[in-house]
């Protein structure tokens, strides 16, 4: 058998932090999909940008509800 256990969290985050930082996601994944299609459909100087900031909002939308998360 294995000596696997999840540990046990110490103390509970604030329900308005946890409500915050999904309704933060949420926006950054939106704001991300529309940056990506401004770049990938836009003919002006700097599509690259909007899809490069785009693609970064996207990965920030995924990344920031890991924050904090770790292997004990």
């Amino acid at each position: 058998m294995s000596e696997f256990q999840v540990a046990k969290r110490v103390k509970q985050e604030p329900t308005a932090a946890v409500a915050a930082r999904v309704l933060l996601s949420f926006v950054l994944f939106l704001g991300g999909l529309v940056l990506l299609g401004a770049g990938a459909s836009d003919s002006g100087p700097v599509p690259w940008l909007w899809w490069s900031l785009g693609l970064l909002a996207v990965a920030l939308a995924f990344g920031l509800p890991m924050r904090g998360a770790s292997e004990r």
